[in-house]
C-alpha cells in the first residue's frame, strides 16, 4: 500500500477498535460478520470498488449506494465503518477492500479473544494455511476457477467440527475471496491481524529442516528481545535454503542462509 492508503487503513482500524471497546462478544461477531459481508460484495463488484474509492464522487452518493445495498442486511456499525472508509483517500480501489477486510478480521479476533480462544484460532489458522501449502491437490482446488461459494464450502467442510467457529469463518472467507492473492497468502495476512490483536507480531522463519521446540523457543525469545515485543513464529521448511535461517518481520528481512551467501558470492564474482 502507498502511504495515503496506509493512513486511511489506520483510520478504519481505529474506527473498528473504538467500536470494539464497548462491544461484547455478540456485538463483535455481528460487526465482523457485517464487515466481511460488505467485503464479499465489493470483491465481487469492480464497479462498487471503484465507486467507493473514487474521491471525485460525492460522499452522499456513496452513502446512498451503501444504504441501498446493505441497510438492514448487515450490522449497523459495520455499515457506518464502510461509509467512513468511503470518505477516505485510497491509492487503489482494492486498498479500501483490504482495509474493511482487516477491520472485519479484527472484530472476529476480538470475539475469539473475549472468549479466551484467540491463541487457539491463531494456531488453527496457521495449521490450515500450511495444509494448503503442502497439499498440491488442495492448493489447486482453492486456486481453481471454481465459484467462490464452492471454495467457501470446501474450507468450511474441511474444518467443520475440527476448529473454532472463528477459524472456520476466516478460512472460508479467505478461500472465497482471495482477490488476486493465493489463499495461503490471504490467510497469512489474517494471522498478522490476529497477532496484532494480542499486541504481537508474526515472524516468518524459513529454515532448511524442522526446528525443535527448544530451538523455536530460543529464537522467539531472541527476536522478541530484539524487537521489544512478543513475536509469534511461523516456521517454513525449505531445503533450498541449505542451512542457516531467514527471518522476516513486516518489511524487515534478516537472511543468514547459505543459499543467500552463495548468491552474494556469485554477484561479487560477476561484478
Amino acid at each position: 500500500m502507498l502511504q495515503s492508503s496506509r493512513n486511511s487503513l489506520n483510520d478504519v482500524l481505529d474506527a473498528v477498535d473504538s467500536r470494539l471497546q464497548s462491544a461484547d462478544g455478540a456485538a463483535a461477531t455481528e460487526l465482523g460478520d457485517g464487515l466481511l459481508s460488505i467485503v464479499s460484495a465489493m470483491a465481487d463488484s469492480a464497479q462498487l470498488r471503484r465507486l467507493m474509492a473514487d474521491g471525485a464522487i460525492a460522499e452522499e452518493r456513496k452513502h446512498g449506494v451503501l444504504d441501498t445495498l446493505f441497510s438492514g442486511r448487515v450490522d449497523a456499525a459495520a455499515l457506518d465503518i464502510a461509509k467512513q472508509a468511503a470518505t477516505l483517500h485510497w491509492a487503489r480501489p482494492q486498498d479500501s477492500v483490504t482495509a474493511l477486510e482487516d477491520a472485519g478480521v479484527t472484530a472476529i479476533a476480538a470475539q475469539a479473544q473475549a472468549e479466551g480462544r484467540l491463541g487457539e484460532v491463531e494456531e488453527e489458522l496457521f495449521r490450515f494455511t500450511r495444509l494448503i501449502e503442502s497439499d498440491h491437490e488442495l492448493g489447486w482446488a482453492f486456486e481453481s476457477a471454481a465459484p467462490a461459494e464452492t471454495k467457501r464450502a470446501l474450507a468450511a467442510n474441511l474444518l467443520d467440527g475440527k476448529a473454532a467457529t472463528e477459524t472456520v469463518k476466516l478460512a472460508a472467507q479467505a478461500a472465497a475471496h482471495p482477490r488476486g492473492a493465493r489463499v495461503s497468502e490471504t490467510l497469512d495476512r489474517y494471522s498478522e491481524v490476529l497477532a496484532r490483536r494480542q499486541a504481537r507480531s508474526v515472524a516468518e522463519v524459513t529454515v532448511a529442516k524442522p526446528m525443535s521446540d527448544e530451538q523455536q523457543e530460543r529464537l522467539a525469545a531472541a527476536l522478541s528481545a530484539h524487537y521489544g515485543r512478543e513475536l509469534v513464529l511461523n516456521v517454513h521448511v525449505d531445503p533450498d535454503v541449505v542451512g542457516g535461517v531467514r527471518v522476516q518481520v513486516g518489511d524487515e528481512v534478516m537472511n543468514s542462509t547459505i543459499s543467500n551467501r552463495l548468491s552474494d558470492l556469485r554477484r561479487r564474482l560477476a561484478s
